[in-house]
C-alpha cells in the first residue's frame, strides 16, 4: 500500500486533473496489454478554519486507469473519509500522449464541455469539466461514474462524441486491480470502508517522525 499525505481539502475531480501526488513507494510500470492499473493511494488530512491544528477528518483516494489502449484513457476514482462520506468519480483523458502530469501547473484553467456519452444502448448528453492542459474531462453528472463502472462489469461498449470527434473508449474486463478497487470503495461494496487503511498510514507516519 502506497500512501501520501497532504494538508488540504481535495475532491476526487481535482485529483484527476492535478498530478497524482507523492507516495513512499514506486508504482509498477504499466503493462502493454489492455488492463487496469492503480495509481498511488492518497490520504489527505482535512482541516477547517476552526481553532487548533488537529485535522477534522482524513480522506482516502484510490484511482485506477485503463492502460495499454490506443485511444482516450478512462479513469475511475473512489474517495472515502473518516466521517463517513464517500463518492465515485470518473475522468477521461482525451489525448493519451498528453504529458501534463509530469510537470503540472499550480493553477488549473477549467472550461465546460458538452458531449454525447454512449454506453451500450444508452445515449445521453453530458456536461463535463474540461482541463485543456491535460486534455482531461470530468463529468458533472454523478451517475456517469456509476454507469462507466457498470459498463466494465457488463462488458458494454463505450463511445464519446465531443469536440467534433467520436472516440471509441477501450474498457478492459474486470481484473485483479479493478476487483480490488470495487471491494475497497464504499460506493461499490455496499457502503463499507476499512478505517484501518488510514490508521495504518498514520501509524507509519508517526513512526517515521520519531
Amino acid at each position: 500500500m502506497t500512501l501520501g499525505l497532504k494538508k488540504t481539502l481535495c475532491t476526487v475531480s481535482i485529483m484527476f486533473l492535478a498530478s497524482a501526488g507523492s507516495g513512499f513507494a514506486d508504482v509498477a510500470p504499466a503493462p502493454s496489454a489492455l488492463s487496469w492499473t492503480q495509481d498511488r493511494d492518497q490520504v489527505w488530512s482535512v482541516d477547517s478554519s476552526d481553532a487548533g491544528d488537529t485535522p477534522n477528518f482524513y480522506s482516502f483516494v484510490r484511482i485506477i486507469s485503463v492502460s495499454g489502449g490506443k485511444g482516450p484513457v478512462v479513469q475511475l476514482g473512489c474517495q472515502a473519509t473518516t466521517r463517513g462520506d464517500y463518492t465515485l468519480q470518473s475522468a477521461i483523458k482525451l489525448d493519451p500522449a498528453n504529458t501534463y502530469e509530469q510537470a503540472p501547473k499550480t493553477r488549473l484553467r477549467l472550461l465546460s464541455l458538452t458531449g454525447i456519452l454512449m454506453i451500450g444502448d444508452d445515449r445521453n448528453s453530458e456536461t463535463f469539466q474540461y482541463h485543456p492542459d491535460s486534455s482531461k474531462i470530468v463529468p458533472f453528472n454523478r451517475m456517469v461514474p456509476r454507469r462507466l463502472f457498470n459498463a466494465v462489469v457488463r462488458g458494454d461498449t463505450v463511445r464519446l462524441k465531443a469536440r467534433d470527434k467520436t472516440y471509441d473508449l477501450e474498457i478492459p474486463e474486470p481484473d485483479a486491480v479493478f476487483t480490488a478497487f470495487a471491494r475497497i470503495c464504499p460506493v461499490t461494496n455496499g457502503g463499507k470502508f476499512d478505517q484501518s487503511i488510514i490508521e495504518k498510514y498514520l501509524d507509519a507516519q508517526s513512526a517515521s517522525d520519531n
